[in-house]
């Protein structure tokens, strides 16, 4: 499976259209989220979400996040399902070709995202601990990185094993557009 830009528009005209219908909230953000989550959710989907969000690039041990589609649809409800899924990726990969890149575009990525997100980056950390990801991860690539970045670095740290932060290699806003576009002529 490529990066398959006519379903992120699709996701995008979807909230668009929800928006549109349903006065943005300057208060009750929070509700409208999920309400809206759970409109693309029905629309598409929930497993058609997850294979088009989170998957293995053709013919390469890397995964593929793509924040600009989770934050539309991910609602605490899918969580599991979804940790359970990137670490069926993760295993593929190291049947396949014994090691794994990670590749996580975090476009739009906000502080206060980080702090929405965080239970589910804690589950997916519960569920490798006694694995050996951390050993088989050559490298986590992130793209699109935030200008708070270094505040989003330091909230999630305490988090993430000192071996994967070694293995980080960061891209901002400028470079990730053609670096994405070389991996997905791969």
């Amino acid at each position: 499976m490529n990066y398959n830009q006519e379903f992120n528009i699709k996701i995008q005209e979807l909230s668009y259209k929800y928006f549109l219908e349903n006065k943005k909230n300057s208060i009750f953000k929070n509700f409208q989220k999920i309400e809206c989550a759970n409109m693309i959710t029905d629309s598409i989907g929930i497993d058609n979400l997850i294979v088009n969000t989170f998957f293995i690039i053709k013919n390469t041990n890397s995964i593929f996040i793509d924040y600009t589609v989770f934050k539309r649809f991910i609602v605490p409800e899918y969580y599991s399902k979804v940790v359970n899924y990137i670490t069926s990726l993760i295993k593929t990969c190291i049947t396949n070709y014994g090691t794994f890149n990670m590749h996580i575009n975090l476009d739009s990525f906000t502080v206060s995202a980080a702090e929405r997100y965080k239970n589910i980056i804690i589950i997916f950390l519960n569920n490798s601990i006694g694995t050996d990801y951390s050993i088989k991860l050559n490298n986590l690539f992130i793209y699109n990185t935030p200008s708070a970045f270094q505040t989003i670095s330091t909230l999630l740290s305490p988090l993430v094993e000192p071996t994967v932060k070694n293995k980080m290699v960061i891209y901002d806003k400028n470079d990730s557009t053609e670096i994405l576009k070389i991996l997905f002529r791969m």
